[in-house]
């Protein structure tokens, strides 16, 4: 990987994380926001801001050197989201009301 972010261009790398990683968040958000009144375009906003906080998460363990213990990162994002996209589609839901 180190090779790969040090060979490629940044904007090359940011691009195919970013869009791997939306696509990814954008079905857990389509899942959990069944039912609900929330629009498309919140749907796309919920994704697109969890995808820049994973994706600047990684870019920045990777620039870093990939030092940092990746279990832990992981841990630490799983508790930090755990339950904040239901709350985000709770959110938008309650605002249209």
């Amino acid at each position: 990987m180190l090779n790969v972010y040090h060979t490629t261009t940044q904007d090359s790398i940011e691009r195919f994380l970013f869009t791997t990683v939306h696509d990814l968040i954008l079905g857990v958000v389509r899942e959990k926001a069944q039912g609900t009144n929330i629009s498309e375009e919140q749907i796309q906003f919920i994704a697109d801001f969890y995808k820049y906080s994973f994706v600047g998460i990684m870019l920045d363990w990777i620039g870093k050197g990939m030092n940092e213990d990746y279990n832990e990162i992981v841990y630490n994002m799983a508790n930090t989201l755990h339950g904040s996209i239901a709350n985000s589609i709770s959110n938008f839901t309650n605002e249209a009301k």
